[in-house]
């Protein structure tokens, strides 16, 4: 069963963008703090 796709608002997008730009790779850690930052669950 697919999940519903998840809309980014224009500040999380940049601020993905500009992690992505630095580092390619996501850790574990680097998920959690994300999310949390940006207020999605880890599986968006």
């Amino acid at each position: 069963e697919k999940r519903p796709r998840t809309a980014f608002s224009a500040s999380q997008l940049m601020r993905l963008k500009q992690d992505f730009a630095e580092n390619r790779y996501l850790t574990e850690r680097r998920r959690r703090r994300l999310s949390e930052e940006l207020g999605l669950n880890e599986a968006q």
